[in-house]
């Protein structure tokens, strides 16, 4: 069964290594936010009230975050083929931590 603690395991290099991330325990359950230091507020700011659809909120920003990075890394303004095929690695691994932990 897929709970908070494993949400978190699966993800916890991501979380580490996004600095822009937080992921804040309410009443509701988790909101996963955004932060925007141009703007220095809040860009994107989701509430997750189960272990599920935090994990979907967290595969689809740690999906955008390293799409990004490969961006940045190699200098391009849309993701190539390798790109394309490093991302569904990354979403895959994901994927099969949860299968393997839940």
């Amino acid at each position: 069964m897929l709970t908070d603690r494993i949400v978190f395991k699966i993800f916890e290099d991501y979380l580490k290594a996004d600095t822009a991330l937080e992921v804040v325990q309410t009443k509701h359950g988790y909101a996963v936010m955004l932060w925007d230091a141009a703007a220095q507020d809040w860009s994107d700011v989701v509430c997750c009230p189960t272990p599920k659809s935090m994990f979907n909120k967290l595969l689809e920003s740690a999906t955008a975050y390293n799409e990004y990075l490969i961006l940045r890394k190699r200098h391009l303004e849309v993701l190539d083929a390798e790109g394309e095929k490093t991302i569904a690695y990354i979403r895959q691994h994901y994927l099969e931590l949860k299968g393997a932990m839940a």
